[in-house]
């Protein structure tokens, strides 16, 4: 590992996170370890299930730290809430702690029930989705989380536990079959191993070759123009799958939307792709899609915001917001509201006022002090959520709209290993 900051543990005390922990353990100093556990609050106990996580700790002469969701749980989408606020309170606990990044314990197992469960949903057998749990996500353009046990079966992590004389507690909603996922667990159990997983390494090696091409056509065709408008000149001949997946990181980019394209928005996008790199006549053609206007010149297309849908953001003093899914921004004065705006010429760039004054446009997109707030531009949903082999194409965005370049990976070739006979690093 490069980086010479802690890392963080996420520790439940399940068997998974526990391995992980003493695993980890064995091979680093006590002080390059943060052990993080999250108490939902969801079920008696759950506080008694941290106390032993700690007590764990104390034997390992780990830091501990307990942290609180103290929302109220929705009545639906249970587990999806509280995996969000799970990494919001991870997040914000790397960030206070200064930690290089976050470690969970995902095994080979959750990496079989995700592909299962996706492949349930896909239209196609070589989706994004489709390429599964990464070693590395990096959240909220700043929290990098590493799972080094992906390749590691629980069997073989409860073995490592038992020779170390560690118990480990059993989470009741691992078998209660209102959850997808235990469903799928059990359906597999009668599934060949050698059939678990199959294809999604060779869909990661496809995607991280796409974003890698895809980038280098952001970083030597694509443009910044004014208003916050992308220019992009397309060549004849050129892949058809990488223009796709420029035009659609630009949509993304230019649109703030929060969801990606649906199937009919996908097939649209096809098709200005193949007139861009093909030979059809439809100069002048506009269309709208993902929130933007997208014209097309010859070979060029013009993609920016349109004009419609954009709110204003009101910011307490002191706090901060997302204005439009395209621009992260802090109100730093203490004692007045900042309101956010839609101007410019086509009423798509951000305006800032405190009352009836309107503070003018800064030109700088870094995050820096201007007039009492903050702004940083975002560059899609990979601010929030970025596996690791979509990272060329998110750092050709950066550049593009001139923003701070995202972290690299701390520790990208990791993997620990339980076995009987003690922790190997592979």
């Amino acid at each position: 590992m490069s980086d010479s900051r802690p890392l963080g543990v996420a520790v439940s005390g399940g068997s998974d996170s526990l391995g992980m922990l003493y695993g980890l353990a064995a091979l680093l100093a006590p002080v390059k370890l943060v052990a993080l556990t999250v108490d939902h609050g969801l079920r008696t106990g759950s506080a008694d299930e941290a106390r032993q996580v700690k007590s764990h700790c104390r034997r390992l002469g780990v830091c501990h730290e307990t942290l609180f969701w103290d929302d109220k749980p929705p009545v639906a989408g249970l587990q999806a809430a509280a995996r969000t606020a799970r990494y919001n309170l991870l997040g914000s606990a790397a960030a206070r702690l200064g930690l290089a990044a976050v470690l969970t314990a995902h095994t080979s197992g959750d990496q079989d029930e995700t592909l299962e469960m996706r492949r349930a949903r896909s239209q196609s057998d070589v989706a994004p989705g489709l390429a599964g749990i990464p070693h590395a996500t990096l959240f909220d353009g700043h929290m990098w989380v590493l799972r080094p046990l992906l390749g590691v079966n629980r069997a073989e992590i409860r073995d490592f536990l038992r020779q170390a004389n560690v118990d480990w507690i059993e989470d009741p909603s691992n078998i209660d079959e209102r959850f997808e996922r235990v469903r799928v667990r059990a359906r597999l159990k009668d599934q060949p191993a050698d059939r678990r997983g199959l294809g999604s390494e060779d869909i990661v090696v496809a995607r991280s070759l796409l974003a890698r091409r895809a980038a280098a056509i952001i970083d030597g065709n694509c443009s910044l123009e004014t208003g916050d408008t992308i220019r992009m000149k397309c060549s004849p001949g050129e892949d058809a799958d990488v223009v796709v997946a420029v035009i659609e990181a630009l949509i993304d980019l230019c649109g703030g939307a929060g969801r990606a394209l649906d199937r009919r928005g996908k097939a649209t996008l096809a098709d200005i792709a193949s007139a861009c790199i093909g030979d059809f006549d439809t100069n002048g053609q506009t269309i709208t899609l993902g929130r933007c206007l997208i014209r097309r010149h010859g070979r060029e297309l013009l993609i920016r915001r349109e004009s419609r849908g954009i709110e204003e953001l009101v910011l307490a003093p002191g706090s901060a917001g997302v204005w439009d899914g395209r621009y992260h921004i802090r109100n730093l004065d203490q004692r007045a509201h900042l309101h956010v705006v839609g101007g410019g010429p086509e009423g798509i760039t951000p305006l800032f006022r405190r009352d009836l004054a309107v503070e003018p446009l800064f030109k700088d997109m870094h995050e820096e002090l201007f007039g009492g707030f903050s702004c940083r531009r975002l560059i899609g949903r990979s601010s929030r959520v970025l596996p690791i082999h979509e990272l060329p194409l998110a750092q050709a965005l950066t550049g593009l709209v001139d923003t701070d370049l995202l972290p690299e990976c701390p520790w990208v070739n990791l993997k620990v290993k339980m076995t009987a006979i003690g922790v190997n690093v592979l």
